[in-house]
């Protein structure tokens, strides 16, 4: 019992500094930037510093993510008595919306954090792609509420 509440608190304080940390960086210190004089280097060193988090949430988030679907699924299947009346159907459709949506936080954190020149242009002109980075986590963190409902 212990782990399990240990490995949920870990997923969700990772995605919560994940999507507090783009959210910062969006509302907070690109526009201080912007007014500097040269916020071209001003953001690349804050994206440089940034990545740190981003990449040890990215991992913690896959680790206890994984942890967090097998047993569910493990209680599911020995919780159910009769397969018929155990329906997952919904469970699963919202689960694979959530992971599709999770798949592409994860590109655009990369798109936006790793220093490879082919992702420039993301990094020099971040803000639409912070907005959709929050948003998309903001719609996470919806369904995972939800899925928790229906578990």
């Amino acid at each position: 019992m212990f782990l399990k509440a240990l490995m949920q608190w870990i997923h969700v304080g990772s995605v919560v500094l994940m999507i507090g940390g783009f959210f910062f960086f969006r509302v907070v210190l690109l526009p201080i930037a912007n007014r500097s004089s040269d916020p071209g280097a001003l953001i690349s060193s804050a994206l440089r510093r940034f990545s740190g988090i981003v990449w040890t949430a990215l991992l913690t988030v896959l680790i206890s993510g994984l942890y967090n679907f097998i047993s569910f699924f493990r209680a599911a299947r020995a919780g159910a008595i009769d397969p018929a009346v155990s329906d997952y159907s919904l469970y699963i459709l919202v689960l694979g919306v959530k992971l599709f949506i999770v798949f592409l936080i994860f590109t655009l954190a990369i798109f936006l954090t790793f220093p490879y020149p082919v992702f420039d242009v993301y990094q020099k002109k971040p803000a639409p792609w912070l907005n959709l980075t929050v948003i998309l986590g903001l719609i996470v963190i919806f369904l995972s509420a939800y899925l928790r409902r229906l578990g």
